[in-house]
């Protein structure tokens, strides 16, 4: 007689399910950034660039102008 296990490995399906309700929150919120128009990002990127390469520790830039 063999000693060959026949039982199927048990599947957690409630985390899977969880875990897919985060990716679909995450993929939404994603999809709505990158389909903003109001031109927020353009006039905040110099603003942040400016402030971080004045408080850069070295002098080589951070980013190429």
């Amino acid at each position: 007689m063999s000693s060959i296990s026949t039982k199927k490995p048990q599947i957690q399906v409630s985390g899977d399910t969880e875990q897919q309700e985060k990716n679909q929150s995450a993929k939404k919120l994603i999809l709505e950034w990158l389909a903003d128009e109001s031109g927020y990002d353009e006039e905040a990127w110099p603003v942040l660039k400016r402030a971080i390469e004045e408080n850069r520790p070295s002098k080589r830039k951070r980013f190429d102008e």
